[in-house]
């Protein structure tokens, strides 16, 4: 295998001067996907004041002291507040609509509450400058109605933008899906990289099962080629093993990682990195044949790993680190 070239160092050809796409500024709504340039930050307590967590009365706590059905106490200028609202000032709790009477002409408390009951208070969500998602993470949905909520109008996030040239239609249509999970763009025309057909069948990279794939520089441009094997098993190796690290590069991005211990001895091949694809069980990774990649293995599969070069397996119960198949970048 001398004349093959070891991943490693297919991928620092190819991203040597490479630098990260420049940030663009996005509407939280509309970077779901993509990947932030930089962390998430409350730029202040959220919620910024008290407010109701349910409807009532805003109240302070101490005028209603001792209040009851027997002794009711008359609420002065009543205000009342919906879930949400903001508390009005002087007031540090809420009574609820079954803590009141209502003679005619007056609202009265006819029971007591504490201060803080029913409210939630400034910063209870999350304090100014407290960190929320760090940079070189996917923004999820999740994390655009926190944005949202904090104020904040565009969030900076690094879209690569990736044309997709493959004739076949299952495989461009699997990595049209897939690039999607990683925050990419699809675009025609100039791209940061470009998948397309392998042009030589012949055996260059000591990736298994992608020995035809290849990464390089596009010719006179900034980005980057990918170079597609017409097999699918040795589709998946290449994406993962070249488009994903390619990608993570341009996005800034980093990929997760979940460490379990084998369920049983794993193999490997010596002066070939090898693709395997991890199914879970309930002794840890239900690691694949190294270097193979079948339809029923990839339906199972959770998460996969890399085996560098040197590596001659792994026995039972070692700690493998994973990166999750569907979502690698969280």
């Amino acid at each position: 295998m001398s004349h093959l070239t070891p991943l490693e160092t297919c991928l620092a050809q190819a991203l040597d001067g490479i630098a990260p796409v420049a940030p663009e500024m996005v509407a939280p709504w509309e970077g779901c996907g993509h990947v932030l340039a930089r962390d998430l930050v409350l730029p202040h307590d959220l919620p910024p004041a008290p407010e109701a967590l349910c409807a009532g009365f805003a109240v302070a706590a101490l005028d209603l002291v001792g209040a009851s059905g027997g002794s009711p106490v008359a609420l002065d200028a009543p205000q009342r507040v919906a879930p949400g609202a903001a508390m009005p000032p002087g007031t540090d709790a809420v009574l609820p609509e079954e803590g009141t009477d209502t003679p005619p002409g007056l609202i009265e408390a006819i029971r007591p509450v504490t201060p803080g009951e029913g409210i939630r208070r400034a910063g209870h969500d999350g304090r100014a400058g407290a960190i929320l998602v760090a940079a070189g993470r996917r923004l999820a949905p999740r994390h655009g109605l926190i944005a949202a909520r904090a104020g904040i109008d565009a969030l900076p996030l690094r879209r690569p933008r990736v044309a997709v040239a493959l004739e076949d239609a299952e495989q461009a249509g699997f990595a049209r899906g897939w690039l999607a999970t990683l925050g990419a763009v699809e675009c025609e025309g100039a791209a940061d990289l470009t998948l397309r057909p392998v042009q030589d069948h012949a055996p260059r990279l000591a990736l298994a099962p992608a020995q035809t794939a290849w990464l390089s520089p596009a010719d006179g441009t900034r980005g980057l080629v990918l170079e597609v094997p017409a097999r699918f098993d040795a589709m998946v190796a290449a994406l993962l093993g070249l488009a994903l690290p390619a990608l993570a590069h341009l996005g800034g991005a980093v990929p997760g990682a979940e460490t379990r211990p084998l369920a049983r001895k794993l193999t490997a091949t010596v002066g070939l990195s090898e693709l395997v694809l991890l199914a879970e069980s309930d002794d840890g990774w239900l690691a694949q044949p190294a270097g193979l990649v079948t339809l029923s293995g990839l339906a199972a599969a959770r998460g996969f790993a890399i085996l560098p070069p040197e590596s001659e397996g792994l026995p039972a119960g070692a700690a493998l680190s994973a990166t999750p198949l569907d979502l690698p970048f969280g």
